[in-house]
């Protein structure tokens, strides 16, 4: 065609069908075609994901309720629900007819709207009429097991992917977790030297979500069926019990581990223990890659809790105490499901965990202490410790202590010598004297798949006066958390009891593009603040050391009056405190300054340079057709 006949009827129809038949070409040929241009590729399906896909035995059935009309009047989420269905298209296409995808629209008053309620989905009110936004998801596999997401909440925007496959996962195993356990703390209570202790509630809670087993320490082998290992305090535990442990993460099984420098309820029972070493579990730990520094305690200055404590004049005083932490949203790893939607957890005198160098594991921490921190020596917590005295000695240094940790990697036994001695029963001494109980399967040398354990270094976490309040109703114990340590414990056991392939899944990244300039800004201008503030206080301790030296050397130092050198030394002070604090709203000014320069200058960009740039291509898109237009003529 000639350029003028493109203006034509004929061509402006030819190029309408042209149109149309190119786009439903595309829609069928390309209907698989994905391209993530996102930085940390946001909207392409994990490893991990595509792993349990391929891995479903079973059909299973996605029925997605997104209440359309409600989600109009919420528009903070109407991006979020788009991000939403297009993962759960994704999962659907790339699972190979296995999963079905089914999009409902709850309306009001509906049957669908019922089905929701039902199915436990959450509606969120969006007017003063009534109306509810449903945006949930109902997952049922063949057999008729079922899980839901009762609402798809914003905050947990970077870990959608790891809640979905989850929730494929678990419809498909739907077998109660068994939850062995390995203590050498008393968790069932007991006599103390304080008189009897109740169950720990902790016991109690677990027992309501998982089939617990409780192990002894005797067992060379743990049961088949336990999926997750619960070791507490691996350091008052016998060797037979650590190689229990050993075989059980070299075989496959999951372990959480509270390992603890100075546990506090064992202290209680038996001070002569506190100082007492365990080389078994000291092994132990290092064959999984990671170590806990020997008798160091974390002290943390920011985090520390308050205490009552006897002054000198013995009158009770509040100080801080630092062993006792109370860490907040600052200390934990917001990129690891197990960690990144806790407010407070309550720590006591726990401990520093390293990793094993050369070990190849991948060493992930998941609760850390501020840069207001210090390990102390064990002896001076264990043994009537002094809140005011750790305070007065206390240096900051400057690092960051981590207090938990997932580990992932290849292991090897740490009993390369086999299974160690038991002693045989009392009641067969005599004929089995000296002999040792083997186990009933060869012992492993080293794990056929890397292992998957989590370290905390804290057993006292897991004490009632750490995390909740015990009610007596009619016989009856009522837990009222005041921390979020269950839902650690929780976490960590559900991340563990599930698929291998769930680890993979980590946080996608932040869906939130921050302004890294600005945010740069602000930092070197904190710095410059902060560097202002140290010398102002570095010069009033000058100051006052000052005034102190003249107030020594006078003849009547115990007069109120100043002399002339105390006063002219005052004058200079107050001269120089104005100085920096001046220089102090200088430099709050100058960032206020720079933050609105390159906010002018974003604004100069988008309001006049991207439609100028626009209207300059047009410019020459026009010069150009006039000029080959002319050319043929």
């Amino acid at each position: 065609m000639q350029p003028k006949q493109w203006l034509s009827g004929r061509g402006l129809l030819f190029a309408l069908v042209l149109f149309i038949v190119v786009n439903l070409a595309a829609g069928t040929l390309l209907r698989s075609a994905r391209f993530d241009l996102t930085e940390n590729n946001l909207n392409t399906l994990s490893a991990g994901t595509l792993a349990i896909l391929e891995k479903l035995d079973r059909p299973v059935t996605f029925r997605y309720y997104l209440a359309e009309d409600a989600l109009r009047q919420a528009p903070g989420i109407e991006t979020y629900a788009e991000r939403v269905t297009d993962l759960l298209e994704e999962y659907a296409q790339r699972s190979g007819e296995k999963l079905t995808l089914e999009k409902i629209d709850p309306k009001p008053f509906s049957e669908a709207e019922d089905d929701a309620v039902a199915a436990g989905l959450q509606g969120v009110p969006v007017n003063s009429g009534g109306d509810a936004l449903y945006f949930g998801l109902v997952a049922k596999a063949d057999d008729g097991t079922s899980k839901s997401i009762s609402f798809f909440s914003p905050e947990r925007e970077e870990f959608l992917e790891y809640d979905l496959s989850e929730l494929l996962y678990g419809v498909t195993h739907p077998e109660k977790p068994v939850l062995g356990i390995l203590s050498a703390v008393p968790l069932q209570g007991g006599f103390t030297p304080q008189g009897m202790e109740q169950p720990w509630m902790v016991l109690d809670q677990l027992r309501q979500q998982y089939e617990v087993r409780e192990l002894q320490q005797a067992d060379l082998e743990i049961p088949a069926e336990v999926n997750t290992l619960l070791l507490v305090n691996p350091f008052g535990l016998s060797e037979p019990a650590l190689y229990a442990a050993d075989q059980f993460v070299l075989g496959g099984g999951k372990a959480l581990v509270f390992a603890d420098p100075l546990t506090e309820s064992t202290a209680r029972r038996n001070p002569a223990s506190i100082l007492q070493e365990n080389p078994a579990a000291e092994k132990l730990l290092a064959a999984w890659g990671v170590e806990l520094r020997k008798q160091k305690i974390v002290g943390d200055l920011r985090t520390a809790q308050q205490v009552s404590y006897p002054g000198r004049s013995g009158r009770m005083q509040v100080l801080q105490y630092l062993p006792y932490l109370s860490l907040g949203p600052e200390n934990v790893n917001h990129d690891d499901g197990v960690t990144s939607q806790l407010g407070k957890l309550n720590l006591a005198s726990a401990g520093a965990l390293a990793p094993v160098a050369g070990s190849g594991f991948e060493f992930t921490p998941l609760l850390q202490s501020s840069t207001e921190s210090m390990l102390i020596e064990l002896p001076e917590i264990a043994f009537q410790a002094n809140p005011a005295k750790l305070l007065a000695n206390f240096e900051p240094s400057g690092e960051r202590y981590t207090l938990a940790a997932r580990l992932f990697g290849p292991a090897r036994t740490s009993f390369p010598d086999g299974p160690p001695e038991v002693e045989a029963p009392a009641e067969s001494e005599s004929d089995k004297e000296g002999e040792t109980q083997e186990s009933a399967s060869e012992p492993l040398t080293e794990s056929k798949e890397p292992i998957h354990v989590i370290v905390i270094a804290d057993t006292d976490l897991l004490q009632d006066r750490f995390w909740v309040q015990i009610s007596n109703f009619f016989g009856q114990r009522l837990a009222t958390p005041t921390s979020n340590n269950l839902d650690l414990v929780h976490n960590a056991i559900d991340s563990l009891a599930g698929s291998t392939d769930l680890i993979a899944i980590r946080s996608r990244g932040s869906f939130q593009r921050p302004f890294e300039l600005v945010a740069e800004i602000q930092q070197r201008a904190e710095l410059r603040y902060r560097a202002k503030e140290q010398e102002l206080v570095t010069r009033l301790q000058d100051a006052e050391a000052k005034l102190n030296e003249l107030q020594a050397q006078r003849q009547d130092s115990g007069s109120p009056q100043l002399t002339p050198e105390q006063q002219a030394e005052v004058d200079k002070f107050v001269a120089e405190k104005v100085r920096i604090r001046k220089q102090l709203r200088d430099v709050q000014y100058q960032l206020r300054a720079d933050i609105e320069e390159l906010g002018m200058m974003l604004k100069a960009f988008n309001i006049a340079f991207v439609p100028g740039l626009i209207g300059l291509i047009a410019f020459l898109s026009w010069v150009i057709g006039r000029s080959r237009g002319r050319g043929m003529n």
